[in-house]
């Protein structure tokens, strides 16, 4: 079915672009209905499903075949994830994370909040897919999760998106050569803390980008490696913390 987006006014965003007019949502109760183009193991995916959850909000999830993208035929955009809140599309999941962040916690974010979803997108995050997305374990876990309910189409194109996943790292290293190693990334967010949490006592933005990371490898049957690098960065008390607050909200899988 396609998507309608009822606010005929409203112009989504272009990859990489911030929205053309403000979203004229500042507060969880203005939300009507929430749709989230997605596939489940994606990791920009899980880091904004983990802020959906955080934040108490209830969403529509809509799978999106990997191979036809039939899920979005209505949309001139044709990457995942897409956001639609109230009828109106939003694209890019940096984009998504900032303008929900907004939402969440009540407050416009400051530049400096801004800048860090920024770099956790486009360091932390390709780390984390170029160290971990190299394991057959995680291609085999990936493939299944993101061909939920639809065995047949699973099975006919199994071989071809493990491959195309196991070649993940090369082309994320290709296209950003200055790309640090995960636990560069962790070692940094731990130094930026100011309390329990990166920006105090409660957590911010930041912190749920990065539970969302340890949360999707633990699922994906990394748990050993996922501790060693919350060890080696000095992060186990965050994570206690932090981990035990979201095991509290929604569940970020439908599919074990």
């Amino acid at each position: 079915m396609a998507e309608t987006i009822t606010n005929l006014d409203w112009q989504p965003n272009n990859e990489g672009q911030d929205l053309p007019q403000p979203l004229p949502i500042t507060r969880k109760d203005q939300i009507n209905h929430v749709k989230l183009y997605e596939i489940q193991a994606s990791p920009p995916c899980v880091m904004v499903r983990a802020l959906l959850a955080y934040g108490d909000i209830k969403y529509e999830s809509v799978m999106v075949n990997m191979m036809s993208k039939k899920e979005l035929k209505w949309s001139t955009y044709r990457k995942i994830p897409i956001l639609v809140i109230n009828g109106m599309q939003i694209n890019d999941s940096y984009i998504i994370y900032k303008e929900l962040c907004s939402i969440v916690f009540g407050r416009t974010l400051s530049e400096t909040e801004a800048q860090q979803i920024h770099d956790i997108t486009y360091g932390m995050l390709l780390a984390f897919q170029s160290e971990f997305f190299g394991s057959p374990v995680v291609r085999k876990k990936f493939v299944r999760l993101s061909f939920a309910g639809n065995c047949c189409f699973a099975c006919l194109f199994h071989p071809c998106i493990r491959m195309y996943v196991g070649r993940a790292p090369n082309r994320i290293h290709a296209a950003h050569p200055e790309l640090q190693s995960f636990d560069f990334y962790g070692k940094r967010f731990r130094s930026e803390f100011r309390g329990t949490y990166h920006c105090g006592v409660e957590p911010g933005p930041v912190d749920i980008m990065v539970w969302a990371l340890t949360e999707l490898g633990k699922h994906m049957d990394l748990g050993p490696g996922i501790d060693r690098w919350i060890a080696a960065c000095d992060l186990t008390e965050w994570y206690q913390a932090i981990n035990g607050l979201m095991q509290s909200k929604q569940s970020l899988w439908w599919e074990q």
